[in-house]
């Protein structure tokens, strides 16, 4: 472990450390990956793999001398996709559980690291460009008890920034940082079943910012936005996204961490509609309703920023 994390301090110091970081740094303020991560690729895709390779194509370095680092790397889904195309590669991820399922799809040459992306053990400017997938929600606390959305307060995202400043601090002169994320109107109709969870769409809403906030946060850390597209196309929970009785399965809610965010109501709520609609023969025409709404804005958004 300890040179995993790089901590010059012994066992006791290391572990009170461990302890500090998970409080304040954990990867997910509400999904456990640890456990998730043994499921995670059965429902899980990278997507718009050849948006992220187009953005850092327009680095001055050739696309096959770059060195870059994918952050909250998770289990190296999007890793692996880019392996072939980069001089180098480094993850960085929270989650042992995660990286323990990277290191076994990636070759020893890709550098991955337990440790927080908002405190990233790496020297300035060591990296041609920098990914982040599926990540941003992640890192901000979520509204408190209440579970009408109108009484929760809007949120300022300070990890976030920080993050973005962490980002431009490790990052190149001229490197792309290419995000994708998921936008407020993405959570609610880019996914057929966020219509059966409509609070905890809502709470997830409320811990990230959306496009233009998002845009906002990475001027002020320094970075122009040199692009912002919808991928109208690509489905992160992949050939099992449409299955009309996933909402069911324990391992298929775990591709996507919006379910964590239930309540027991809700959850029990949910499962009885999907119990009912197949049942009642109601369920194909539901999907097919659902996904008109896909097609016209898809599930994530790729932005990118240029240092």
């Amino acid at each position: 472990m300890r040179q995993v994390l790089g901590w010059g301090v012994d066992c006791f110091e290391q572990s009170k450390r461990l302890q500090w970081l998970e409080k304040k740094y954990t990867m997910s303020k509400y999904a456990n990956y640890t456990v998730a991560s043994d499921d995670y690729d059965k429902t899980r895709a990278a997507v718009g793999v050849d948006t992220i390779l187009a953005c850092l194509a327009r680095t001055a370095v050739r696309l096959g001398d770059q060195t870059v680092l994918e952050t909250g790397c998770g289990t190296g889904n999007y890793l692996e996709a880019l392996r072939p195309h980069l001089a180098c590669l480094a993850g960085i991820d929270f989650s042992e559980g995660m990286l323990a399922q990277a290191r076994t799809k990636l070759s020893e040459d890709v550098e991955l690291t337990c440790g927080s992306i908002l405190d990233m053990p790496y020297e300035d400017e060591r990296f041609d460009g920098i990914t982040c997938n599926q990540v941003i929600h992640h890192l901000e606390e979520g509204p408190d008890a209440p579970d009408d959305p109108a009484d929760w307060e809007p949120r300022h995202f300070p990890n976030v920034t920080q993050f973005f400043q962490e980002a431009y601090r490790v990052l190149r002169p001229g490197g792309a940082f290419v995000i994708n994320a998921t936008s407020h109107d993405q959570c609610r109709d880019g996914y057929w079943w966020a219509d059966l969870i409509p609070v905890a769409v809502a709470r997830l809403n409320c811990r990230m910012p959306d496009l233009d906030q998002l845009k906002q946060i990475l001027t002020v850390a320094g970075f122009g936005i040199e692009s912002v597209s919808a991928d109208l196309d690509g489905i992160l929970q992949g050939p099992s996204y449409l299955d009309p009785q996933g909402p069911l399965d324990e391992a298929w809610r775990a591709g996507d961490s919006t379910w964590s965010l239930t309540s027991d109501t809700e959850l029990i709520d949910a499962r009885q509609r999907v119990e009912r609609m197949n049942a009642e023969g109601q369920m194909q025409d539901y999907l097919d309703e659902r996904e008109r709404k896909r097609l016209d804005i898809g599930q994530t958004t790729f932005v990118c920023g240029r240092k």
